[in-house]
């Protein structure tokens, strides 16, 4: 069962419990559904936390077959049309400096595209529209996904 716990302060900050793999997944879904272009998000947790099942989730809300979308940790980039082109990107081999050479500037300016950003820690710099998702292990095997816009 999915726990939303929104929290409304200063900086607009949602929190969401998760259960299991498919609850993650909705939540992504949920928010690729509502989604116009130019969104940017920067996931950041441990290994196995749930990115990639929260970027499939994107995928699906934006009309992508989400069993598509795979973890480009050996090709930093992988780009996909749907409603919106989205562009799934994983710097987890990458030094903080090696971003730069990506090209990452061009494809945050793209309008009328979803970029999702895996270990986003690693970005020499921080998008303006960039909503920060944390995702994080519960004690009793939940995720906590926290977003700070």
């Amino acid at each position: 069962m999915i726990e939303d716990t929104a929290q409304s302060d200063a900086v607009a900050s949602e929190e969401t419990i998760t259960r299991s793999e498919q609850e993650t997944f909705e939540v992504g879904r949920r928010m690729g559904e509502r989604l116009r272009g130019g969104a940017v998000f920067l996931l950041s947790g441990d290994l196995g936390a749930g990115k990639t099942v929260f970027a499939k989730g994107l995928a699906a809300g934006l009309g992508l077959d989400p069993a598509d979308v795979t973890s480009p940790s050996f090709t930093l980039i992988n780009v996909y049309e749907g409603r919106l082109r989205l562009y799934h990107i994983d710097l987890y081999r990458l030094d903080q400096g090696a971003c730069m050479d990506l090209g990452l500037e061009e494809i945050l300016e793209e309008g009328a595209a979803v970029t999702v950003i895996e270990w986003a820690e690693r970005l020499a710099f921080a998008p303006e529209n960039g909503v920060r998702v944390s995702i994080e292990y519960l004690p009793d095997e939940g995720r906590r996904i926290t977003l700070n816009r």
